[in-house]
């Protein structure tokens, strides 16, 4: 029997969740290794430059991480129904919803997790069997708390402090409200079959705001939303349909892309504007940093300081690169799709180690 390719991550984490939903979904061989934090240090960080998941470890020596490069790389391998459409409407559509659910959902996801004190037993027991699944209970509690506190520590680097947190609860509720309107009358985002956004959404969705105790109704009082959590939480046997036909984007879809546009581009554009100072403060300079500065996020009129974060500037890239030859934007999209097409690209860059790189 032929080794399968190996699939590090923990349950907990939202891009694990992504991307082993995908898996299944395309039916590719594979084993589910939750790594341990020995795993971590000495076999995930030497290969990929951190101690991050997932981490796809294949059979042929291969070493994948990042969320969106393990697909694109799955998908030139298994091309039977792509996730990611041929027509420009349906693949900016679900491209721009994945940017949006792995840059601005992790804020939601961070925020119900850790500022419901709740969670905290529940996460401390995750994060200490899945860390040390061979130690004493108190140890892996005494572990956890470490791994704990880096996660929490987030909040408000990503902006979310008190005066934050019912504008952010607010803006969530209307997010889900208007996705299970969606889901009332669709299955997936783009019809009966799933594509990326799909997956990128189910990520946080299920790992955090539905996986963890608290708010124990968060997801499960919108029952077509739910519903379409748990056929991504499933196997897929069952899935047989197709995307909505002529490249069309589901009216009921436009207010979701819409409101995450809305939310979304605003830091991208701070993103954009940074990277490209950056550029130029900086032509011997490959490494792109981390962190540029801060920026400014905006919910319902409030904002607060937080971090201007560089990965986002990847995603947009690689969004871009897929449409390039895909053909013009069409009907309602197109003039949803104006502001995001205005946000400039001053330099090509590469994802190299968890690390971007600029590209000469």
């Amino acid at each position: 029997m032929s080794k399968k390719d190996k699939l590090l991550g923990w349950d907990v984490s939202p891009y694990t969740a992504k991307v082993r939903s995908y898996f299944n979904y395309k039916q590719i061989p594979y084993d589910y290794n939750p790594p341990s934090a020995y795993t971590l240090a000495r076999k995930v960080q030497p290969a990929v430059g951190k101690m991050i998941m997932p981490t796809v470890f294949k059979s042929n020596g291969e070493i994948l991480q990042d969320s969106s490069v393990i697909i694109d790389h799955y998908e030139t391998l298994f091309s039977n129904k792509s996730v990611i459409p041929n027509g420009p409407n349906q693949a900016f559509a679900t491209l721009f919803i994945e940017i949006f659910a792995d840059e601005w959902l992790p804020m939601a996801a961070l925020h119900y997790r850790w500022n419901y004190k709740e969670n905290y037993d529940f996460i401390i027991s995750e994060f200490g069997k899945n860390a040390l699944p061979y130690f004493p209970a108190f140890i892996q509690k005494t572990v956890a708390k470490q791994f704990a506190g880096k996660m929490s520590g987030y909040l408000p680097i990503l902006g979310i402090t008190e005066k934050m947190r019912s504008h952010l609860e607010s803006t969530v509720e209307k997010l889900l409200s208007l996705l299970d309107c969606h889901f009332e009358s669709h299955r997936f985002l783009l019809g009966s079959q799933p594509t990326i956004g799909d997956f990128a959404l189910y990520g946080p969705l299920y790992a955090h705001l539905d996986r963890d105790p608290v708010p124990a109704d968060l997801i499960k009082k919108h029952q077509h939303l739910h519903n379409w959590l748990m056929t991504m939480n499933g196997s897929f046997s069952n899935v047989t349909g197709e995307l909505e036909a002529n490249d069309s984007v589901p009216d009921t879809l436009i207010p979701v892309l819409a409101e995450m546009i809305n939310l979304e581009t605003p830091l991208l554009l701070q993103t954009t504007s940074a990277i490209e100072q950056w550029a130029q403060d900086n032509p011997d300079t490959n490494k792109l940093p981390q962190r540029l500065g801060d920026s400014e996020l905006s919910l319902n009129g409030k904002t607060e300081s937080r971090y201007n974060l560089t990965y986002g500037y990847w995603m947009l890239q690689r969004m871009n690169d897929k449409l390039a030859n895909l053909g013009e934007l069409s009907g309602s999209i197109k003039p949803l799709s104006q502001s995001v097409h205005k946000l400039g690209l001053p330099i090509q860059v590469e994802l190299k180690k968890a690390r971007l790189m600029r590209v000469a």
